[in-house]
């Protein structure tokens, strides 16, 4: 009987020892250091000057991955999307989305 008393004894401090390591495993996913990282990328480029065509207008931005994606209106009713490397700052691609005649 003292057996089985020191089994589930130790097993419910394995539990417990586990569930310890799992929230701390998310904490340290979940804590931002990984956005930090990318701050800093995305600093260490400097200044990016891209032109826009005249009356186009910037519809949005998102950022995935270490890339930046501009979403530009353009001024015949079409779109363009921009990809731009946040490490480096080059624009990596574009693709022009044209309004059907």
């Amino acid at each position: 009987m003292q057996a089985l008393k020191a089994l589930v004894i130790i097993m419910g401090v394995m539990i417990f020892a586990g569930m310890g390591l799992l929230v701390y495993g998310l904490m340290t996913r979940v804590s931002g250091e990984d956005d930090s990282a990318r701050v800093a990328a995305a600093e260490a480029f400097g200044k990016v000057s891209a032109t826009l065509p005249a009356g186009a207008v910037v519809a949005g931005v998102s950022v995935d991955n270490g890339r930046a994606v501009v979403h530009v209106r353009l001024p015949d009713g079409g779109a363009e999307v921009r990809v731009f490397d946040l490490a480096t700052g080059a624009a990596t691609g574009s693709i022009e989305l044209k309004a059907a005649p």
